[in-house]
């Protein structure tokens, strides 16, 4: 398994009351495939996201990642998060007064990047956008370059936060296309509230009040 949770937790205080936004989550992901976490705004999955990512310190319960616990140093975790995983927002997040290639180039860590971002461009349909700027693509253009930066250090698994939320049917059915094809050799882990994204997902849980449930 690549990522193994045992009774995750993660509460936090609104004004004086605890609030669990997950609770207890026991979950398995191997080192590839296509995972989906279903369920409607504030049911806690992009919690247990940026938890699985180390984003965040769970307020209990471990997460183990390639047999070890996730580091307790906020510098390691990282290091971790730059050198072996990948993210794709709802909102992309791209720097605005960088071109499409350097976006996808600031996901690179390694001296390959530059060959690796033409690759991308390339893979991702993006060929004669490359000096074009994120304010000057259409959102499923700019979407796809987000992929390229999550693509870009090759990483071992991917966090995808309802990556089709602005997209109309079929650029969205593209993008998910580009994620499904990488989770061929890496995992890719997706929360969404669209059920129709997940028809060829390899898992798919549900959650709802913070807890989850596989459910196919």
């Amino acid at each position: 398994m690549l990522i193994e949770t045992k009774d995750l937790t993660l509460e936090y205080l609104n004004g004086k009351s605890g609030v669990i936004a997950v609770n207890k989550v026991n979950m398995k992901l191997p080192e590839t495939g296509f995972y989906g976490i279903l369920g409607p705004s504030g049911s806690g999955k992009t919690s247990l996201l940026y938890l699985l990512s180390g984003i965040r310190v769970p307020s209990g319960g471990e997460i183990i990642y390639g047999g070890q616990k996730l580091p307790n140093s906020a510098d390691e975790r990282s290091r971790l998060r730059k050198r072996e995983m990948g993210f794709v927002f709802q909102y992309h997040f791209l720097i605005n007064y960088l071109s499409s290639f350097q976006n996808i180039m600031v996901g690179a860590v390694d001296s390959e990047g530059e060959e690796k971002t033409k690759r991308l461009i390339s893979e991702l349909g993006l060929d004669g956008l490359e000096q074009r700027p994120p304010y000057k693509l259409s959102g499923g253009q700019r979407q796809r370059v987000a992929i390229g930066r999550a693509f870009a250090n090759n990483p071992k698994i991917v966090f995808v936060d309802e990556p089709t939320a602005s997209l109309d049917h079929k650029t969205g059915r593209k993008v998910v296309n580009l994620l499904r094809n990488y989770s061929k050799e890496a995992c890719v882990v997706t929360v969404t509230h669209d059920k129709s994204i997940l028809e060829e997902a390899d898992g798919v849980f549900k959650m709802w009040d913070g807890e989850l449930e596989r459910i196919s």
